[in-house]
């Protein structure tokens, strides 16, 4: 069975990192070749695949027509299969709700013209995967199409360095007089992370630490000093081993507006963390509110209140976030689910 991925990049993102997880379970597997295609070269930290690696040209038509299946993830590899009209099984999994994580930072047309052109290039795949019983939803609902599945992230503890020493003083120094909010993720607006810095001023026993990096960290920044909580903000920056974080954190907080099924949210659950979570559906197609803490998105006292309950049965709630992630969102389960759905196209076809 040959399973050709086609990517945008391999850049240390979380659609990248699932496929990671994908490639490498299945490279295991007796009889499963694997190739990675992708359009971009970075200067940033990218992911090492257990296969082969082929950069290639959005705009020069390549033949797949050796594969079994052509799986793609992000707009410009779906609307490459689609414009190229590609010979191949196609498979599609979309990492997100359009609308919804475009519409965060742009107009209400923007938003609607890069879902329709999305769209445009969903209409030719043979199946697309959605991730979270939310998303299912909204693809079914707008492309009215039956071709459509559900297979949520997986993700395991994998941690292959430590934090830096410089990184550990700074942390360790917070920590001697403050509980431990953090979260690792890019920093940008769909992210929310602002409205745990204003919730600070109220919760005077907390500080905030944010693993990662992106266009937003200026204005967090400006706001943690507006605020007078600046002195309890740590920004770190971008880390490549962020997960290797999570030891240091008391709460994980996952402030997103909109997302699919979040990695960074498995890995915390992974670790074994306490959680408080933005009460948006996709979330809770996840966790209930026995497993996580949830508040409603900009309710700032709402997340102030949950906060607190959190920090008072911590132990209750991440030994419930835990169980369920055992049972559900391991990187195992989720590379087994892709590979029964390979293992069906290929007996089928």
């Amino acid at each position: 069975m040959k399973i050709a991925f086609l990517l945008p990049s391999l850049r240390n993102l979380g659609p990248i990192i699932v496929v990671k997880d994908i490639v490498d379970r299945l490279s295991c597997k007796t009889g499963v070749s694997i190739d990675i295609f992708y359009f971009d070269d970075s200067n940033d930290d990218i992911l090492k695949f257990n296969a082969n690696c082929i950069k290639m040209d959005f705009f020069k038509k390549y033949d797949f027509e050796e594969y079994d299946v052509l799986h793609s993830h992000g707009i410009r590899p779906d609307l490459y299969t689609r414009l190229h009209n590609i010979k191949c099984f196609l498979i599609s999994t979309q990492h997100n709700i359009i609308f919804e994580e475009f519409r965060i930072s742009n107009s209400y047309m923007k938003s609607k013209l890069i879902e329709k052109i999305w769209f445009f290039g969903l209409r030719n795949k043979d199946i697309i995967v959605a991730i979270g019983n939310t998303a299912e939803k909204y693809y079914k609902d707008s492309l009215s199409v039956k071709n459509i599945i559900n297979i949520p992230n997986g993700r395991d503890l994998n941690i292959k360095e430590c934090v830096n020493d410089d990184d550990v003083l700074l942390i360790k120094e917070m920590k001697e007089k403050y509980i431990c909010i953090g979260t690792c993720t890019r920093v940008i607006k769909r992210k929310g992370h602002e409205q745990i810095i204003k919730a600070l001023p109220s919760l005077t026993n907390y500080c905030f630490i944010l693993v990662g990096d992106g266009d937003y960290l200026m204005y967090l920044k400006k706001l943690a000093e507006d605020l007078g909580v600046s002195k309890r903000c740590l920004f770190l920056g971008y880390r490549s081993n962020a997960m290797a974080y999570l030891e240091y954190f008391d709460i994980f907080s996952q402030t997103s507006y909109a997302e699919s099924i979040s990695i960074a949210l498995l890995e915390a659950a992974s670790a074994n963390k306490a959680i408080v979570c933005t009460d948006i559906p996709v979330n809770r197609d996840v966790f209930n509110d026995k497993e996580v803490a949830y508040f409603q998105p900009n309710n700032i006292k709402n997340l102030i209140s949950a906060i607190t309950n959190l920090s008072e049965k911590s132990d209750e709630f991440s030994k419930n976030a835990y169980e369920k992630y055992l049972f559900n969102y391991t990187q195992e389960i989720m590379a087994d689910n892709y590979y029964n759905l390979y293992k069906s196209v290929f007996y089928e076809n």
